[in-house]
């Protein structure tokens, strides 16, 4: 796999502050043997979506490019930490706004290893997206300032690390969505979509233990063509049953893939599971056409 031209190593943060009503979402990848390293950056606020993408060639440190780098603290928590500007997506002239983000993400869970979910069939099913996929989540606490705006950060988020091929036009389709209860509990899935058939994978955090999740059903609605509201029923390994409503607040579009084939919207929503609400990302990744 390795010697795979799109092998790629990427690490991905998010993480959404109740209080200011403020979305981040970043991810660094790496694909050695095209010679290419890549970002995006992207904060979403009740008025504005801001963005910032940037590739190079694949130099220095791998965890770092234009502005942004993620560091592992020796407590095991992340460094967040981004200089540099971020464009108003929604404007059709945009200019760069000088932008400073340091943020702390601390890890409440232990890393869940998705190979817990799979069995052999799926885990080939998967082999061009991600092969190796470590999911956590934690609390962000920090700064970030866009232009004149100052945010104190207090926050709940994911955090993923993906190794093996990244074809970003390989799979039909796919659903990442997670969400943080009370900082207490939390759930992430991946629900990816092949010719070959459906994987189903992620964990249920609850009684201090990542439930490995092994079936994943998902109800939407769409509005304009971009999904609104979900219902999961997720179940894991043991055969314990979890139902959980999401509803769409916001989200932002990212074409992907080497042609732009492929759409990434990426959403902030609300959920209720247990009577307990919660909110998390809910990503979908589908072609254009």
């Amino acid at each position: 796999m390795k010697d795979h031209i799109e092998y790629n190593e990427s690490l991905y943060f998010n993480y959404y502050d109740e209080s200011n009503d403020l979305t981040a979402f970043m991810r660094i990848g790496n694909k050695p043997n095209k010679d290419e390293k890549s970002l995006f950056f992207v904060i979403m606020t009740p008025d504005n979506i801001y963005g910032f993408r940037h590739a190079t060639k694949c130099e220095g440190d791998p965890n770092s490019i234009g502005g942004l780098t993620f560091s592992k603290l020796s407590s095991g928590a992340w460094s967040l930490k981004y200089q540099g500007v971020v464009v108003d997506m929604k404007v059709p002239e945009p200019k760069p706004i000088p932008t400073m983000m340091d943020i702390q993400w601390v890890p409440k869970n232990p890393e869940m290893d998705y190979k817990r979910c799979v069995n052999e069939a799926q885990a080939a099913m998967s082999s061009k997206v991600a092969s190796e996929h470590l999911e956590q989540f934690g609390i962000a606490d920090g700064t970030l300032v866009i232009g004149e705006e100052r945010y104190t950060i207090h926050g709940t988020g994911e955090r993923d690390l993906s190794t093996g091929v990244r074809d970003w036009g390989s799979p039909k389709m796919w659903a990442w969505i997670n969400s943080t209860f009370m900082e207490k509990e939390a759930f992430n899935i991946t629900k990816l979509c092949t010719d070959m058939g459906d994987v189903d994978a992620g964990y249920f955090y609850t009684r201090d233990d990542n439930q490995p999740l092994n079936q994943v059903s998902i109800d939407l609605d769409y509005e304009n063509g971009i999904p609104s509201k979900f219902t999961l029923n997720m179940k894991d390994i043991s055969g314990t049953s979890y139902a959980v409503d999401g509803k769409v607040i916001r989200y932002a579009m990212l074409p992907m893939g080497n042609n732009n084939e492929m759409l990434l919207v990426e959403t902030i929503s609300e959920y209720v599971w247990g009577g307990k609400k919660g909110f998390g990302m809910a990503e979908f990744l589908v072609r254009r056409n």
